[in-house]
Formats: C-alpha cells, sequence, structure tokens
C-alpha cells in the first residue's frame, strides 16, 4: 500500500537523489518540492488515462436554466478530471464548456468519468508507479538542476503510462459503440442488419 512518503522517494530515486523523506511534513527541500506539485501532477496524470481503479459514474440533474442552442446543461461532479462518456447520447450531441456539460436531452444526465482519487491508499500499484515518474519529472530541475534527469524521468512516465494503459485494456472486455444518427438512418433505424436494436457501450438502450 503506497503512501505520500513512499512515493515521494520513488519520485527522488527516478531523479537519481539519495534523499528521502521520512514524514510528509518534513522541512527539506525534497520535501517542499514535492508537496509543491504533488495535488497538480496527481489531477494532471489522473487525467492521462482512463484508470480502472478512478472510473466512477454519476446521474447529473439538469440545471434550471437551459443555454441557447442546447436544451440541458450539467454540472460536472465535483471530483471529476476526465470526462469518459455521456451514456445514452451520441457524441455529437453534447460538449464541455468549462464545467459544465451541455447536451440535447433531459435530465438526470448519465456519465462516467475519472475521478480525482486523493487517497493514496486506494491508488492501483501501475498508477503509483507512473505517478512517482511524472512526480519526478515535475521536480527534477529545482532538485537537481540537472535537465538529462528530467528527460529520463519523462521518459520513464511514458513508459510506465504505456504498461497501465496495457494492463488496463486487458482487464476490460471489448467495447460496442452505439450506431450514429447517419447509421440509423442508413438502416433505416436497425444495425447490424438483422433488426436488433443496439446498445451502448453500457448496455443501455441507444435512443
Amino acid at each position: 500500500m503506497a503512501d505520500f512518503v513512499t512515493i515521494a522517494n520513488l519520485a527522488a530515486a527516478s531523479i537519481g537523489e539519495d534523499d528521502q523523506l521520512r514524514s510528509p511534513d518534513d522541512d527539506t527541500h525534497l520535501a517542499r518540492s514535492v508537496r509543491a506539485v504533488w495535488d497538480l501532477e496527481r489531477r494532471a496524470a489522473l487525467r492521462d488515462h482512463q484508470w480502472n481503479f478512478a472510473i466512477r459514474r454519476a446521474q447529473l440533474p439538469a440545471l434550471a436554466d437551459a443555454p441557447l442552442d442546447w436544451r440541458a446543461a450539467f454540472h460536472l461532479p465535483a471530483d471529476c478530471v476526465r470526462l469518459i462518456e455521456v451514456l445514452g447520447v451520441s457524441r455529437t450531441r453534447y460538449q464541455l464548456e468549462g464545467r459544465a456539460l451541455l447536451a440535447d436531452a433531459p435530465g438526470p444526465l448519465g456519465v462516467r468519468y475519472v475521478a480525482d482519487v486523493r487517497e493514496t491508499a486506494l491508488w492501483d500499484d501501475l498508477f503509483v508507479r507512473a505517478f512517482a515518474a511524472r512526480l519526478g519529472y515535475a521536480i527534477a530541475d529545482r532538485v537537481t538542476g540537472d535537465r538529462a534527469r528530467r528527460a529520463d524521468a519523462w521518459g520513464a512516465y511514458q513508459q510506465a503510462l504505456a504498461e497501465a494503459k496495457r494492463v488496463d485494456a486487458l482487464e476490460n472486455p471489448g467495447v460496442s459503440w452505439a450506431p450514429c444518427g447517419w447509421e440509423l438512418a442508413r438502416t433505416g433505424g436497425s444495425y447490424g442488419g438483422g433488426g436488433a436494436t443496439a446498445l451502448t457501450r453500457d448496455g443501455l438502450l441507444f435512443p
């Protein structure tokens, strides 16, 4: 189970630093450097991939006033760092504007998203490795002043991210995408030529 100290020390090791944290509250240059970028780099690393451990679902109620040219607007969940999909709605019928989700659909609106999971005990081990490398990249200049170490840390992050994506993909079944409106029009409302009802990737009936 990873914690702040373990991850910070992994980050330091990734850039060749021998100094180690003993407590999250250490008053050292390394500790201050890690704390300065921890939250920002955590959210950025979570945004970089659809991490299985961080995926959540929510039903969003429509806001009182509909925006111009859209049927309704919705607030993203407070912990959302990346929207994955809107359930049961074609991709061409919604868009993000700031923290608002605009859609041609009434509420409540189902969504899947990547959440800002702050508790390190809930993190997947592969995310821990990737985040530590990204953290090393973020503090390398400040701690070492060596751009070569910074570049090495970024390369380690990309490698760890690629491995995590491969493992996450293996853990999930194949996705059946819903047909778009053009495909439905071409097939007379059915998909696949057999008259079967199309399903979204989550098994919901496509409108």
